[in-house]
């Protein structure tokens, strides 16, 4: 009986019809100017003033969302959602400084400076479609604890150069609950 039952398995499973699945790929750029020439136009280079920002709060398990100002109580603030662990998870309004200084060609590695502290740039890894700041490219020590932090980013107002960053999406169980959390930051340009 117990043979017959796993004949019968291993029969279902390969007798039936195989499709292959492939998922469809649009190998167009953002831009109407080819990859060598998208960093010219790259809205996001240069330096921004940290001016406002909220976290946002997923509760995995009852689906509530919830908004947190990061300057409701004083003018600074963390991308975690305890304290920080990082210099780059320190939130200051007003005084905070990021500087992406995008590769000479995409794909490649920029710097990114945060607070003006060139001493020690991090990197800031550009495709396309993506951004990221990782750990600096020289030396051995670790600004982020050995991770990089994806950069998505809109611009709210061209003439006025404002953007909104995207940043820190975490887990962590808080309150007993597990929780998806990340940060958008407004910025300005300087």
């Amino acid at each position: 009986m117990n043979n017959l039952l796993k004949l019968l398995v291993v029969i279902f499973f390969v007798s039936c019809e195989k499709e292959t699945f492939v998922i469809p790929c649009d190998n167009t750029y953002p831009t109407t100017q080819n990859p060598s020439n998208y960093i010219e136009d790259n809205f996001i280079d240069g330096c921004w003033l940290l001016m406002d920002g909220e976290m946002y709060l997923e509760n995995l398990e009852t689906t509530e969302l919830s908004v947190i100002n990061h300057f409701s109580d004083s003018d600074s603030s963390s991308l975690r959602y305890e304290s920080s662990m990082y210099e780059f998870e320190e939130l200051i309004k007003n005084y905070t400084n990021w500087c992406f200084h995008l590769p000479l060609s995409i794909p490649g590695m920029g710097d990114f400076v945060l607070n003006n502290d060139t001493l020690q740039p991090y990197g800031l890894s550009t495709t396309v479609n993506n951004m990221t700041i990782t750990e600096p490219l020289v030396g051995s020590y670790l600004l982020l604890g050995g991770s990089g932090r994806p950069v998505l980013y809109e611009i709210l107002d061209y003439n006025d150069e404002i953007i909104m960053v995207t940043i820190q999406e975490s887990y962590e169980n808080i309150h007993g609950y597990n929780h998806r959390y990340y940060s958008k930051l407004k910025f300005k340009k300087q």
